[in-house]
Protein backbone atom coordinates (compact mmCIF):
# COMPACT_ATOMS: atom_id res chain seq x y z
CA UNK A 1 0.00 0.00 0.00
CA UNK A 2 1.08 3.20 -0.64
CA UNK A 3 -0.22 7.67 -1.73
CA UNK A 4 -3.67 9.70 -3.39
CA UNK A 5 -4.42 12.32 -5.46
CA UNK A 6 -6.56 15.42 -4.40
CA UNK A 7 -9.58 13.67 -5.79
CA UNK A 8 -9.56 10.00 -3.56
CA UNK A 9 -8.32 11.65 -0.68
CA UNK A 10 -11.69 12.96 0.09
CA UNK A 11 -12.89 9.35 0.09
CA UNK A 12 -10.25 7.83 2.04
CA UNK A 13 -10.69 10.62 5.08
CA UNK A 14 -14.76 8.91 5.70
CA UNK A 15 -13.44 5.23 5.39
CA UNK A 16 -10.58 5.94 8.38
CA UNK A 17 -13.52 7.55 9.90
CA UNK A 18 -15.88 4.46 9.79
CA UNK A 19 -13.04 2.10 10.46
CA UNK A 20 -12.38 4.00 13.56
CA UNK A 21 -15.86 4.09 14.93
CA UNK A 22 -16.02 0.15 15.09
CA UNK A 23 -12.57 -0.28 16.57
CA UNK A 24 -12.52 2.93 19.14
CA UNK A 25 -14.03 0.70 21.96
CA UNK A 26 -11.81 -1.99 21.51
CA UNK A 27 -9.14 0.35 23.08
CA UNK A 28 -9.22 1.54 26.60
CA UNK A 29 -10.42 5.16 27.50
CA UNK A 30 -6.81 5.99 28.35
CA UNK A 31 -5.60 4.69 25.40
CA UNK A 32 -4.50 7.56 23.00
CA UNK A 33 -5.02 6.98 18.72
CA UNK A 34 -1.77 7.76 17.17
CA UNK A 35 -1.62 9.26 13.88
CA UNK A 36 0.80 8.44 11.10
CA UNK A 37 1.00 8.85 7.46
CA UNK A 38 3.23 8.96 4.24
CA UNK A 39 3.18 10.55 1.18
CA UNK A 40 5.28 8.67 -1.71
CA UNK A 41 6.23 8.61 -5.55
CA UNK A 42 7.49 5.80 -7.43
CA UNK A 43 8.64 5.09 -10.81
CA UNK A 44 6.79 2.02 -11.30
CA UNK A 45 3.53 0.70 -8.52
CA UNK A 46 4.41 -2.78 -8.78
CA UNK A 47 1.83 -5.18 -6.78
CA UNK A 48 2.73 -8.96 -6.59
CA UNK A 49 4.83 -8.63 -9.15
CA UNK A 50 2.32 -7.42 -11.58
CA UNK A 51 2.74 -3.68 -12.66
CA UNK A 52 -0.39 -1.53 -11.84
CA UNK A 53 0.65 1.42 -14.21
CA UNK A 54 1.99 -0.57 -16.97
CA UNK A 55 5.54 0.61 -15.88
CA UNK A 56 4.96 4.52 -15.62
CA UNK A 57 5.33 6.59 -12.17
CA UNK A 58 2.42 6.60 -9.25
CA UNK A 59 1.42 8.81 -6.22
CA UNK A 60 0.42 7.13 -3.39
CA UNK A 61 0.19 7.77 -0.07
CA UNK A 62 -1.76 6.83 3.10
CA UNK A 63 -3.26 7.64 6.57
CA UNK A 64 -2.80 5.08 9.52
CA UNK A 65 -3.94 5.67 13.00
CA UNK A 66 -2.66 2.69 15.83
CA UNK A 67 -5.37 3.04 18.53
CA UNK A 68 -3.19 0.81 20.79
CA UNK A 69 -0.15 -2.11 20.78
CA UNK A 70 -2.50 -4.52 19.45
CA UNK A 71 -4.86 -2.83 16.68
CA UNK A 72 -4.25 -0.26 13.93
CA UNK A 73 -6.91 1.03 11.15
CA UNK A 74 -5.70 2.90 7.85
CA UNK A 75 -6.53 3.91 4.78
CA UNK A 76 -4.20 3.76 1.46
CA UNK A 77 -4.58 4.69 -2.15
CA UNK A 78 -2.76 4.86 -5.50
CA UNK A 79 -2.79 6.43 -8.70
CA UNK A 80 -2.70 3.48 -11.71
CA UNK A 81 -3.32 2.68 -15.32
CA UNK A 82 -3.58 -1.02 -15.87
CA UNK A 83 -5.46 -1.60 -18.83
CA UNK A 84 -4.62 -0.27 -22.23
CA UNK A 85 -8.80 0.51 -22.81
CA UNK A 86 -10.02 3.30 -20.23
CA UNK A 87 -10.45 1.99 -16.59
CA UNK A 88 -10.32 3.61 -13.01
CA UNK A 89 -7.00 5.77 -12.27
CA UNK A 90 -7.44 5.70 -8.66
CA UNK A 91 -6.56 2.31 -6.42
CA UNK A 92 -8.06 2.79 -2.53
CA UNK A 93 -7.04 0.39 0.00
CA UNK A 94 -9.10 0.35 3.70
CA UNK A 95 -8.15 -1.70 5.96
CA UNK A 96 -8.05 -3.29 9.89
CA UNK A 97 -4.71 -5.05 11.49
CA UNK A 98 -4.56 -6.85 14.89
CA UNK A 99 -0.70 -7.53 15.70
CA UNK A 100 0.35 -10.37 18.67
CA UNK A 101 3.55 -10.28 19.83
CA UNK A 102 4.60 -13.86 20.79
CA UNK A 103 7.99 -12.86 22.14
CA UNK A 104 10.64 -10.60 22.25
CA UNK A 105 11.80 -12.08 19.18
CA UNK A 106 8.69 -12.93 17.13
CA UNK A 107 5.53 -11.10 16.20
CA UNK A 108 2.59 -12.32 13.97
CA UNK A 109 -0.42 -10.34 12.34
CA UNK A 110 -3.59 -10.23 10.67
CA UNK A 111 -4.71 -7.78 8.36
CA UNK A 112 -8.16 -7.08 6.85
CA UNK A 113 -8.31 -4.90 3.52
CA UNK A 114 -10.91 -4.27 1.47
CA UNK A 115 -9.61 -2.43 -2.10
CA UNK A 116 -11.94 -0.72 -4.52
CA UNK A 117 -11.48 1.32 -7.40
CA UNK A 118 -13.68 4.19 -8.25
CA UNK A 119 -14.59 4.69 -11.91
CA UNK A 120 -13.78 1.18 -12.78
CA UNK A 121 -14.96 -0.63 -16.12
CA UNK A 122 -18.93 -0.68 -15.87
CA UNK A 123 -19.39 -4.04 -17.24
CA UNK A 124 -16.62 -5.98 -14.50
CA UNK A 125 -16.38 -5.18 -10.67
CA UNK A 126 -12.73 -5.55 -9.61
CA UNK A 127 -13.31 -4.26 -5.93
CA UNK A 128 -12.00 -7.30 -3.50
CA UNK A 129 -11.54 -8.56 -0.44
CA UNK A 130 -8.33 -9.85 1.23
CA UNK A 131 -7.06 -11.00 4.36
CA UNK A 132 -3.29 -11.22 4.99
CA UNK A 133 -1.54 -13.53 7.97
CA UNK A 134 2.27 -12.51 8.62
CA UNK A 135 4.70 -13.57 10.76
CA UNK A 136 8.29 -12.05 11.79
CA UNK A 137 11.01 -12.44 12.92
CA UNK A 138 13.16 -9.53 14.82
CA UNK A 139 11.80 -7.43 12.22
CA UNK A 140 14.04 -8.63 10.34
CA UNK A 141 12.25 -11.93 8.29
CA UNK A 142 9.23 -12.12 7.34
CA UNK A 143 6.39 -14.67 6.36
CA UNK A 144 3.28 -13.87 4.59
CA UNK A 145 0.20 -15.55 3.22
CA UNK A 146 -2.54 -13.71 0.97
CA UNK A 147 -6.25 -14.77 0.60
CA UNK A 148 -8.75 -13.31 -1.22
CA UNK A 149 -12.25 -14.53 -1.78
CA UNK A 150 -13.47 -12.67 -4.68
CA UNK A 151 -10.17 -11.06 -6.91
CA UNK A 152 -10.90 -10.01 -10.28
CA UNK A 153 -8.27 -9.58 -13.16
CA UNK A 154 -7.96 -9.27 -16.88
CA UNK A 155 -5.32 -10.91 -18.84
CA UNK A 156 -4.38 -12.14 -22.42
CA UNK A 157 -6.67 -15.51 -21.04
CA UNK A 158 -9.92 -12.94 -20.61
CA UNK A 159 -11.62 -11.51 -17.71
CA UNK A 160 -12.14 -13.53 -14.64
CA UNK A 161 -13.49 -12.16 -10.96
CA UNK A 162 -15.10 -13.38 -8.02
CA UNK A 163 -12.55 -15.98 -7.76
CA UNK A 164 -10.51 -16.82 -5.04
CA UNK A 165 -6.65 -16.09 -5.03
CA UNK A 166 -3.85 -17.00 -2.45
CA UNK A 167 -0.16 -15.45 -2.74
CA UNK A 168 3.12 -16.73 -0.28
CA UNK A 169 5.73 -14.45 0.28
CA UNK A 170 9.39 -14.84 2.12
CA UNK A 171 11.32 -11.34 2.51
CA UNK A 172 14.17 -10.66 4.69
CA UNK A 173 15.45 -6.64 5.47
CA UNK A 174 18.74 -6.61 7.14
CA UNK A 175 20.57 -3.38 7.95
CA UNK A 176 24.54 -2.37 6.75
CA UNK A 177 25.32 0.55 7.61
CA UNK A 178 23.98 3.65 9.23
CA UNK A 179 20.62 4.04 7.41
CA UNK A 180 21.38 1.85 4.54
CA UNK A 181 19.47 -1.43 4.62
CA UNK A 182 19.32 -4.52 2.07
CA UNK A 183 16.38 -6.26 1.01
CA UNK A 184 15.38 -9.50 -0.75
CA UNK A 185 12.27 -11.28 -1.17
CA UNK A 186 10.69 -13.44 -3.36
CA UNK A 187 6.91 -15.10 -3.75
CA UNK A 188 4.40 -17.22 -5.45
CA UNK A 189 0.89 -16.22 -6.20
CA UNK A 190 -1.32 -18.76 -7.14
CA UNK A 191 -3.90 -17.92 -9.59
CA UNK A 192 -5.21 -21.15 -10.78
CA UNK A 193 -9.11 -20.03 -9.93
CA UNK A 194 -9.09 -17.43 -12.12
CA UNK A 195 -6.66 -18.48 -15.34
CA UNK A 196 -5.69 -22.13 -14.32
CA UNK A 197 -1.96 -20.90 -14.16
CA UNK A 198 0.45 -19.62 -10.90
CA UNK A 199 3.40 -17.73 -10.99
CA UNK A 200 6.92 -16.75 -9.46
CA UNK A 201 8.00 -12.61 -8.50
CA UNK A 202 11.28 -11.42 -5.88
CA UNK A 203 12.91 -8.56 -5.92
CA UNK A 204 16.06 -7.19 -4.03
CA UNK A 205 17.44 -3.95 -3.26
CA UNK A 206 18.92 -0.99 -1.41
CA UNK A 207 16.90 1.12 1.44
CA UNK A 208 18.29 4.25 2.91
CA UNK A 209 16.38 5.50 6.02
CA UNK A 210 16.17 8.59 7.97
CA UNK A 211 13.76 9.65 10.58
CA UNK A 212 11.27 11.13 7.76
CA UNK A 213 12.48 10.00 4.37
CA UNK A 214 13.03 6.48 2.93
CA UNK A 215 14.34 6.00 -0.37
CA UNK A 216 14.67 2.66 -2.15
CA UNK A 217 16.09 1.14 -5.18
CA UNK A 218 14.96 -2.29 -6.26
CA UNK A 219 15.04 -5.07 -9.26
CA UNK A 220 11.84 -6.47 -9.70
CA UNK A 221 11.51 -10.32 -11.14
CA UNK A 222 8.56 -12.06 -12.27
CA UNK A 223 8.74 -15.54 -14.20
CA UNK A 224 7.68 -15.93 -17.93
CA UNK A 225 4.14 -17.78 -16.94
CA UNK A 226 2.89 -14.15 -15.69
CA UNK A 227 4.51 -12.32 -18.87
CA UNK A 228 2.51 -14.57 -20.66
CA UNK A 229 -0.34 -13.62 -18.97
CA UNK A 230 -0.55 -9.90 -18.44
CA UNK A 231 2.04 -8.78 -21.60
CA UNK A 232 5.36 -7.10 -20.80
CA UNK A 233 4.17 -3.89 -19.93
CA UNK A 234 2.34 -5.47 -16.79
CA UNK A 235 4.93 -8.26 -16.14
CA UNK A 236 8.20 -6.82 -16.47
CA UNK A 237 11.73 -7.42 -15.07
CA UNK A 238 12.99 -4.11 -14.09
CA UNK A 239 14.17 -1.57 -11.29
CA UNK A 240 11.96 0.83 -10.05
CA UNK A 241 12.96 3.84 -7.52
CA UNK A 242 10.59 4.92 -4.87
CA UNK A 243 10.80 7.92 -2.60
CA UNK A 244 8.73 7.75 0.91
CA UNK A 245 7.81 10.99 3.18
CA UNK A 246 6.38 10.13 6.41
CA UNK A 247 4.38 12.76 9.13
CA UNK A 248 2.51 12.12 12.58
CA UNK A 249 3.69 10.14 15.51
CA UNK A 250 6.26 7.68 14.20
CA UNK A 251 7.12 6.14 17.23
Amino acid sequence: MSTFTSSPARRVVPCVAGLLSFFVPLRSAQAEVKWSGSLALTSDYIQQGVSQTRGEPALQGGLRAQLDERWTVGAWASTINRYRVPSASTEIDVYAARAWRLSPDWVTSLTATHYFYPNDLPRVNYDYDEVTASLGYRSTVFATVAWSPNYGDASYQGIAEDSTTLSYELSANEPIYGGWSGNVGIGYRDLSQLFDESYWYGHAGLMLSTNRFTVHLTYTYVDGTARELFGHDRAAITWLGTVIWRFGNLH
